[in-house]
């Protein structure tokens, strides 16, 4: 799992099938106290996140199963 804060948005002009009607955010990964950790990651969202917001994000078998 990784704590990160929402920073933005991808446009995608071509998607899988599968990531077609989600949102695909850039977070900023950042320490347990707030602090920004370096590098971005770019999530699926399947919860609504906004900008600016605290989400956990997952990889793997763990991803595979949200929906």
């Amino acid at each position: 799992m990784i704590l990160g804060r929402v920073v933005g948005t991808v446009v995608a002009t071509r998607k899988d099938p599968r990531l077609e009607g989600h949102k695909l955010l850039v977070i900023k990964p950042v320490t347990p106290d707030g602090k920004d950790e370096s590098g971005y990651v770019v999530a699926v969202d399947t919860v609504g996140a906004g900008n600016r917001e605290l989400v956990f994000t997952v990889s793997g078998s763990s991803a595979r199963m949200a929906d």
